[in-house]
């Protein structure tokens, strides 16, 4: 059973939180994110530009981004998901689109400079030091160069979800802005997302459904929702999700989306 700390919802020690690289993970609310993190990018890469999925997970983002005409490159902690995505890349036939490695976003394994824009989906919250993610993204940009990054927002948000998924912290909006200008990135848009209906969904669908999933206490509980499963669902979803666009002035979300620029010149 799990119990309450402060504002955190804790995992007993003989729940297993999710084992990232066990499937693939998905969902409407999944798709609905990625596809708002890539109409920030459109129109700020170059043809023949360089990008990073820093922590590019079970690779959903960074097929997409492989659409655009760019190089895309893969970095992830995870040992599972970098075996199974350099298989589908070289089954693809794209090795000259995408790659894909395995590495920390603490320590980026790639010279200054390299990329012309960075994205991070989900990632943040998930890092020990996201200080030095930050600072790390800054490092790999060209001048003039782009970051698009997505978190879970507000820590009064904070449950059962959180836990199972390995969170480490939530965000504000203020808190995000200060921790990217710090590191000197310049802030260029701040969107809240997920008001009124990804709220909705999370708490009357998501949730029943991740209470279910740990307190049958089977392997299933610790593999991540597959999409695949659900595709009708994940388009009809999708579809509704579209107007939480109408409310994106709004604070309520239940997440966070940041478009900042690393300064042409440097300081």
């Amino acid at each position: 059973m799990a119990r309450l700390s402060g504002n955190r919802i804790s995992l007993p020690q003989s729940d297993s939180r999710i084992h990232w690289g066990s499937g693939e993970i998905g969902g409407p609310r999944h798709e609905y994110r990625e596809a708002l993190m890539l109409r920030l990018l459109r129109g700020e890469l170059p043809g023949g530009g360089v990008v990073l999925d820093a922590g590019c997970g079970s690779g959903s983002l960074l097929f997409k981004l492989g659409r655009f005409d760019c190089t895309v490159h893969g970095i992830e902690q995870s040992e599972e998901f970098v075996g199974m995505l350099q298989a589908r890349v070289r089954s693809s036939g794209i090795t000259n689109k995408i790659s894909v490695r395995q590495g920390s976003v603490m320590k980026i394994p790639y010279p200054d400079k390299t990329f012309d824009a960075v994205v991070s989906g989900e990632v943040l919250e998930h890092v020990p030091d996201d200080v030095s993610a930050i600072t790390e993204f800054y490092r790999v940009l060209r001048p003039g160069g782009i970051c698009v990054a997505s978190v879970p927002a507000f820590p009064a948000l904070w449950d059962l979800s959180d836990e199972w998924a390995g969170h480490l912290r939530r965000y504000t909006k203020e808190g995000l802005i200060n921790l990217f200008e710090k590191k000197g990135f310049i802030i260029e848009d701040v969107r809240s997302w997920g008001f009124p209906f990804v709220r909705l969904y999370h708490r009357f669908l998501y949730m029943p459904h991740i209470r279910k999933r740990i307190s049958s206490a089977s392997e299933d509980a610790v593999t991540p929702p597959d999409a695949g499963n659900h595709r009708w669902m994940v388009r009809v979803l999708g579809m509704i999700f579209r107007l939480d666009s109408l409310f994106q002035w709004t604070p309520f979300g239940m997440g966070l989306i940041l478009k900042a620029r690393k300064p042409c010149a440097e300081t």
